[in-house]
């Protein structure tokens, strides 16, 4: 969780992405404090690539290890967005990170549809997980992260997730 109305999955190094889901909190919370307002998805997507990307830029430092995919829901509705370590973003409908990115995008691009109702995109998530770890998934690994309007982000419980 970044702030009520947004979340993270990372993939790549750790300790990089905790770093800037810190600093993404941070951003969220100065937001909060100076404009008496939730901040946008996208504002905050682009301050974390704007910081990302200076860490390309000069010697004897290296740039951040990690891709994030932030997922919130402002007053433009739903948001997804992807991040690489150069600082780049884009915004999807669907979209993954990781070892199996390919496999899952595929699935996604040939089942996702407009519209869909939350159990249903859930369930088009774990088929798509499943497709990009070609068949050996682990439920034990899989968190899935909630995020609605006027609903707080929330991670599943495992049993709720096992139901998947």
């Amino acid at each position: 969780m970044i702030d009520d109305h947004i979340g993270c999955a990372t993939s790549g190094l750790v300790a990089d992405a905790r770093s800037l889901i810190d600093r993404a909190r941070l951003d969220a919370q100065i937001n909060e404090i100076t404009y008496d307002e939730k901040i946008q998805i996208k504002t905050l997507v682009k301050r974390i690539c704007d910081f990302k990307q200076t860490y390309t830029q000069y010697g004897g430092v290296r740039p951040f290890g990690t891709a994030l995919l932030i997922a919130g829901v402002d007053e433009t509705g739903p948001r997804l967005f992807s991040t690489d370590p150069s600082g780049a973003l884009m915004e999807y409908k669907a979209s993954s990170e990781g070892a199996g990115r390919s496999g899952a995008m595929a699935y996604f691009e040939e089942h996702y549809k407009e519209g869909m109702m939350s159990e249903d995109s859930i369930v088009l998530g774990v088929k798509a997980l499943h497709k990009g770890t070609e068949g050996k998934l682990n439920p034990d690994a899989i968190e899935i992260g909630i995020v609605k309007k006027d609903v707080p982000f929330h991670i599943l419980s495992q049993e709720e997730t096992k139901k998947y």
